[in-house]
């Protein structure tokens, strides 16, 4: 086996450190847009919309349980559970249902975060935020 030239580990090098730098966006163009289209569509920068919401977790004991209403209530009010976003956890984070769900259980659960809805009058209350998380504590 020979050694190679010390001009070839150079050359090497070289090639090695050429495809070791930054790493770029490849414009491709797809069915109905061109290359230039999707080069803009990777480089431009995200559109700024309005901040997403965060869950906040409050530490409750469920009273009761009513899911044919679809309402549990805690601290003596009613508190309305989102018919499709609501997401039940156990311990260790399994996903269980809402038929889970037990009177006198410790949970901990979070509102939806959407924005609130002002009332069409001074007089009409405030929508109820939904439950969209619980975590089953015990």
């Amino acid at each position: 086996m020979t050694t190679p030239s010390p001009l070839a580990l150079v050359v090497l090098a070289g090639l090695l450190a050429a495809l070791a730098g930054p790493a770029g966006a490849a414009a491709v163009a797809g069915p109905g847009g061109t290359a230039e289209q999707g080069r803009r569509l990777v480089l431009d920068a995200p559109v700024a919309g309005p901040p997403a919401g965060t869950l906040d977790l409050v530490a409750v004991r469920l009273e009761a349980v009513d899911l044919r209403a679809g309402t549990v209530t805690v601290r003596g009010q009613a508190v309305p559970l989102h018919a499709t976003a609501l997401r039940v956890l156990g311990r260790g984070g399994q996903v269980r249902g809402p038929s889970g769900l037990r009177a006198g259980q410790a949970v901990r659960i979070a509102f939806d975060p959407a924005v609130q809805v002002r009332p069409a009058s001074a007089s009409a209350p405030a929508p109820a935020r939904r439950i969209v998380l619980i975590h089953i504590d015990e």
